[in-house]
């Protein structure tokens, strides 16, 4: 497997979390000094990565459980040798978001280490 489709593999996982409530997906796709930064209805919102495992964790019943589909667009990916970007829109606590996620590489496995986001709609 290329970059590009391992970096594609942990954008699908990051959807995955979010669609299924799964905090544990989250800590093993986020480094663990990342940040989630954005905008939802005009507040700020700053969270550790913790933080964003425990929104993720407390979202219940999850989207899946809802019987909701799983919506997002690939809009961008941009793989280097050790960073990439991905944006991508998606569906989540009946919002649309627009999120930027920038990518690390260590010791050979790709992590999400950055998440701005806002909503679109």
């Amino acid at each position: 497997m290329n970059d590009r489709d391992e970096v594609l593999e942990v954008v699908e996982k990051y959807i995955e979390s979010a669609h299924t409530s799964d905090g544990d997906l989250v800590r093993d796709i986020f480094h663990e000094d990342s940040k989630v930064t954005g905008h939802i209805k005009g507040k700020l919102l700053r969270q550790s990565k913790e933080d964003w495992v425990q929104f993720v964790e407390n979202y219940q019943p999850s989207p899946k459980q809802k019987g909701q589909k799983k919506y997002y667009e690939i809009h961008l990916v941009d793989v280097g040798i050790e960073t990439a970007v991905a944006k991508v829109k998606s569906s989540y606590i009946d919002m649309i978001f627009m999120d930027t996620l920038s990518f690390i590489k260590v010791e050979g496995k790709w992590f999400i280490y950055n998440k701005i986001f806002e909503s679109v709609e």
